[in-house]
């Protein structure tokens, strides 16, 4: 694995200008925010993998409107008593 940190001018002139207008404090945390962010894209694209292979097993329940109406009621039910025990 290279250790080579350098970034392509375009890409430092930009960090330069995000700590600048302060959406940073630093070059660290501008590059902290943006590996954060290729980990929740890899998160979704795991998550996306899984769904997929999901479906093309079969391993999904289908609804009807009447169902699904259900299904939030009970999840909202859920979040509810989630909230006021917290």
């Amino acid at each position: 694995m290279s250790t080579d940190s350098s970034l392509s001018p375009d890409l430092e002139t930009f960090i330069e200008q995000q700590v600048s207008i302060g959406t940073f404090k630093d070059r660290t945390q501008a590059l902290e925010a943006g590996i954060d962010m290729l980990r929740q894209r890899q998160a979704l694209i795991d998550r996306l993998t899984e769904s997929r292979r999901q479906l093309d097993e079969g391993e999904f329940v289908e609804f009807d409107d009447e169902g699904l109406d259900r299904f939030f009621e009970v999840l909202l039910a859920r979040a509810e008593a989630r909230s006021k025990s917290q």
